[in-house]
């Protein structure tokens, strides 16, 4: 299996380049407004519950994983209203583990600790849904690994897609040297990046 910690950086930015040279406008204006439309539902979310943007990011991020990006806003919304409504977290069916509808509870609840930055992917998640541009973290997901680790387009597999903290860190650095150099947000380049590879993966 082709893993990053396996991977010289330099094959890593090379790939990463690659990917962001076969961007279409299509892909690169999907990109620059991706965090724009998930920032929007995080807000309706805090609207709904009385709470902040931080927390709408948060339940979104938490009910993300194996998760359609459609079925992950509706989820994110209808457990905001049924927590609002004073109803059961059972109530409430979402297309992720239960593990993480429970970590979305508990930040409706309001605990702080219920998203912790050692997870980095989901706390990078929602930093970045709630700060969008502003936000200095990357969202390093299974089809960033993916960027990351082949510049083939069409889909390949036996690809390393998960990561411990400091392959984590590694990625996330060069990804915003990368971005740095075009002048761009992380989180456009990250999101411009998904948007190529998955188009391209997914004919």
């Amino acid at each position: 299996m082709k893993t990053t910690a396996k991977t010289k950086s330099s094959v890593i930015v090379g790939n990463l380049r690659a990917w962001r040279a076969l961007a279409t406008p299509e892909d690169i204006n999907a990109g620059i407004v991706w965090y724009n439309e998930a920032h929007q539902v995080a807000q309706e979310i805090s609207t709904i519950i009385g709470g902040t943007v931080w927390q709408g990011a948060a339940v979104i991020s938490a009910l993300s994983p194996m998760n359609t990006w459609e079925g992950n806003k509706h989820n994110a919304i209808e457990l905001a209203k049924c927590w609002t409504l004073g109803g059961s977290i059972s109530d409430v069916s979402v297309s992720t583990f239960n593990a993480n509808k429970r970590k979305a509870w508990e930040i409706l609840n309001n605990n702080t600790q219920a998203l912790s930055q050692e997870s980095r992917k989901t706390w990078s998640f929602a930093k970045t849904i709630e700060l969008k541009e502003r936000a200095q973290c990357v969202v390093i997901d299974r089809w960033h690994l993916r960027a990351c680790l082949t510049r083939s387009k069409t889909r390949r597999d036996n690809l390393g897609e998960s990561v411990g903290i400091p392959q984590y860190d590694r990625i996330e650095r060069l990804t915003m040297n990368e971005a740095s150099k075009l002048n761009e947000a992380p989180c456009v380049y990250q999101a411009i990046i998904w948007c190529t590879i998955k188009t391209n993966w997914e004919k």
